[in-house]
């Protein structure tokens, strides 16, 4: 296929995907309008009047300030999960210590209910590092995880190839592993972004220090219910646009390298 007919192929394919994320986004507001409609609570407020609440929280800055506060808590536990996930995840699938010592600790310790661990980790950490200190440990086992399953699967052919020009283990991790392991790894980061979402707002709403989990609590201890819906709204559209950037660079490195 040459390069044009593969541009114009990915430009169908984006055009595509833009009208089904509009169509879904039509459906589930005609959905939402009309349930509201319907039942006419106050508790389930309609799309509008939601929408009126979230540019008048923005516009006073409020909604900016905890989403902000919020985004500042995942990015940062997701870089300390990211770090700490692909190096321990590549040690326990590619070395014979790792295999032995670190692959059976994150094996066993992954089914643990880390979000239990809160209260003891504001007792070590105090009330920020805390909540960044609950995501991060949550999100490391997805990552951490698929990269080292990856890692168990590396073709076998490569890596003899580099046996017989004389390459070294690190040669064979650095040509070989890590190349052939990146969607794997991909896979695992969004998986664990759209848990650092959820979790954010466990921590968030346990201590209210800010972000859209105190935000959403908040409202609703005042029943502020346009209030929390807004919040609800903001914090899953962060939660869409971050796996959709990472959906999209995972499917543009195996077009590209795969």
């Amino acid at each position: 296929m040459g390069s044009a007919e593969k541009d114009n192929g990915n430009i169908l394919w984006g055009l595509k995907l833009l009208a089904y994320v509009a169509l879904s986004l039509a459906a589930f507001t005609a959905t939402w309008h009309a349930a509201s409609w319907a039942s006419g609570k106050p508790y389930l407020p309609g799309p509008a009047s939601v929408a009126l609440k979230i540019y008048a929280e923005a516009f006073q800055g409020n909604l900016i300030e905890n989403t902000v506060i919020t985004l500042k808590r995942v990015l940062t536990a997701l870089a300390i999960a990211t770090v700490l996930g692909f190096s321990t995840g590549l040690a326990a699938g590619k070395t014979s210590l790792g295999s032995r010592g670190l692959r059976p600790f994150i094996l066993a310790t992954y089914p643990i209910p880390h979000a239990t661990l809160i209260p003891i980790l504001l007792w070590i950490l105090g009330v920020e590092w805390s909540k960044i200190g609950v995501i991060a440990m949550i999100i490391y086992y997805p990552i951490a995880v698929s990269t080292m399953e990856w890692s168990m699967r590396t073709p076998r052919d490569y890596e003899d190839l580099i046996d017989s020009m004389g390459g070294t283990l690190t040669h064979k991790i650095l040509y070989v592993t890590i190349p052939y392991i990146i969607p794997g790894f991909l896979t695992g980061l969004r998986m664990a972004v759209s848990v650092a979402y959820a979790i954010v707002f466990l921590a968030e709403s346990f201590v209210l220090t800010g972000g859209l989990g105190a935000y959403i609590e908040e409202s609703w201890h005042r029943l502020d219910y346009e209030g929390v819906y807004s919040g609800v709204v903001t914090l899953s559209t962060l939660g869409v646009m971050s796996y959709t950037i990472l959906w999209l660079l995972e499917k543009a490195y195996r077009s590209r390298f795969m």
